[in-house]
């Protein structure tokens, strides 16, 4: 099989952050890689991620890293094959009912449950994400609602969280999310 890659970027202006991702389809699964600018507490901030899904679109890894003038955090999250989550190369019991990740800074990571659970048009979806929260970049466990719309669009709940996505339907990139928050500047979807 041939590698394909998608490009995507996205901004938001209520958080003044800018993001460029590659989502990277490969023989194992797909790999998303990306990185983004955004402040954080007024200084610059500049955070780098990556994401390894299997075929089924099942979060397999999870690496994330952000850096400021006075700071550095770095976090690791997997699945071994025995099972269970990982954190940071400890056991991560509190992740247990999890089988999704969301990185609380991008919206890559909707893709995900968007693929896998492929739902038709009217049908809903509760699951259980690994949420990695920024800028603690501590992870928790959080309950999330996914309905089909159309073919192009979802609603996500989570907690007091509604909003609705726009999505390439070959992808399933978010091109919009919400009214004010992150909109695709530039795609590249081959």
């Amino acid at each position: 099989m041939s590698v394909r890659e998608h490009h995507i970027s996205w901004h938001c202006t209520a958080l003044a952050s800018s993001e460029h991702c590659v989502l990277i389809e490969h023989d194992d699964g797909f790999t998303f890689r990306g990185v983004v600018a955004a402040p954080l507490a007024l200084a610059p901030c500049h955070i780098e991620y990556s994401v390894v899904v299997d075929r089924q679109w099942r979060p397999l890894y999870v690496a994330a890293s952000i850096e400021t003038p006075s700071l550095r955090r770095e976090i690791e999250l997997r699945t071994p094959r025995t099972g269970g989550w990982e954190l940071d190369g400890a056991g991560a019991s509190h992740l247990d009912a999890c089988d999704d990740v969301d990185l609380g800074w991008s919206p890559a990571t909707n893709t995900i449950p968007i693929r896998r659970l492929d739902l038709d048009v009217s049908e809903s979806a509760t699951i259980t994400a690994a949420w990695i929260r920024f800028p603690e970049l501590d992870v928790v466990a959080n309950e999330q609602r996914y309905t089909r719309l159309a073919i192009d669009r979802w609603r996500y709940q989570a907690g007091e969280y509604e909003f609705e996505l726009v999505t390439d339907p070959g992808t399933g990139f978010v091109l919009a999310y919400g009214d004010d928050l992150w909109r695709a500047s530039a795609t590249s979807f081959t």
